[in-house]
């Protein structure tokens, strides 16, 4: 079964130097789904924005597919208005 790397960045870069032995690019974009998931779900509380980014080599260093989430979490309009005004 091929292994493949899957790189991850946020504030932290992390490079796969042990891999992950899947059967197909199906289940390295679901391998991929779910990392990307965990890291959303481990969001960095009080950043108004974050992006996590995922990419992935195959065993011969080749790159794959990359992917990649943004987060922005921001008040309404006229809630940043009433807040300027005060």
């Amino acid at each position: 079964m091929p292994r493949f790397f899957i790189d991850t960045f946020d504030s932290i870069v992390a490079i796969d130097d042990v891999g992950h032995e899947l059967p197909d690019e199906a289940a390295v974009r679901e391998v991929v789904r779910k990392t990307l998931a965990d890291m959303l779900g481990s969001e960095h509380k009080g950043r108004p924005a974050a992006q996590y980014r995922a990419e992935v080599r195959d065993e011969a260093g080749m790159s794959i597919l990359t992917a990649s989430v943004l987060i922005v979490i921001d008040k309404a309009p006229e809630r940043k208005a009433a807040e300027a005004a005060a």
